[in-house]
């Protein structure tokens, strides 16, 4: 029988038969192939909107309406883009950026996850600590950038510091704030058990806290790629950011665009692998 729905109030409805129906919708029907659609529709759009201001572009520069000295066609730059993967120049860009953004992510990352961890589980620990912390966090990472090259110079060893710890103290504060928000009901559970200290941080605590501070862990991704073209900027020969401030100094704007293209990419990248973590990790957040 068809669903149907009441014009009046019930009392009403029943005195004088003044009844409405109303057919299933297509999510009724068919809820798994609505879904399918819908997924589809919604993929689609993500797509097609950047292509569609791709076209735009397109057409405004070989119009004349955009100053092609700094907004060359996307034609123009595909070419350039071209031109760099055939000399190697592109490759050893990326591969220089990646290593730097990788090792300094994994470094920061890590660290500030088992240390959260024990900050967040002592409370004596977290409210000694999270003044000063909440101040080191506020200084702008770009700025010690001369101290690290100071003590450690031009070498990989600065900027892959840089990139640790500018993800480092993201990771830190949600790590301690999603193991302080932990409900001691879960603990109480876990002694009523008979587990142990390090079976409740393991088995308990880290998976309560672990969908918080996988955010904190996407959030350092993009600050991670931030901070390395800032660095690259004044202190490599090598990576993307070094290939947008040299293409800048010799005038040669669709390389300039290849790397802010090739920046945007990587930090799209890592957000899907780390969405991709979130998902496997946390089955019940699906």
């Amino acid at each position: 029988m068809s669903p149907v729905t009441r014009d009046q109030d019930s009392a009403t409805a029943e005195r004088t038969g003044n009844w409405r129906t109303i057919a299933p919708g297509p999510a009724e029907l068919d809820p798994r192939g609505y879904a399918r659609r819908r997924t589809l529709l919604e993929r689609g759009l993500a797509v097609l909107v950047p292509v569609a201001l791709i076209g735009l572009w397109q057409i405004l520069a070989g119009a004349g309406v955009l100053e092609s000295n700094y907004f060359p066609a996307p034609t123009e730059i595909a070419a350039s883009w071209a031109d760099l993967v055939a000399n190697g120049v592109y490759q050893e860009s990326v591969l220089a950026s990646l290593g730097r953004i990788v090792s300094g992510y994994l470094l920061g990352t890590l660290s500030a996850v088992a240390l959260g961890m024990v900050i967040g589980s002592v409370r004596l620990i977290r409210v000694a600590l999270e003044p000063t912390i909440s101040a080191l966090y506020t200084v702008p990472k770009l700025a010690i950038l001369p101290l690290l090259l100071l003590i450690f110079g031009l070498g990989e060893t600065s900027k892959i510091l840089l990139v640790a710890l500018t993800c480092f103290f993201v990771v830190l504060i949600n790590t301690i704030d999603a193991v302080g928000g932990v409900s001691p009901r879960y603990h109480d559970v876990g002694r009523s058990a008979g587990a142990s200290r390090w079976s409740t941080l393991l088995h308990i605590t880290l998976p309560a806290a672990l969908p918080q501070t996988l955010t904190g862990m996407r959030i350092a991704s993009g600050l991670a790629v931030i901070v390395i073209v800032g660095a690259e900027f004044v202190a490599a020969d090598a990576g993307l950011g070094f290939l947008v401030w040299n293409s800048w100094n010799l005038g040669v704007p669709e390389h300039m665009y290849v790397g802010i293209v090739s920046i945007s990419l990587i930090g799209v990248v890592f957000g899907l692998v780390l969405r991709g973590v979130e998902w496997l990790l946390t089955p019940w957040n699906r």
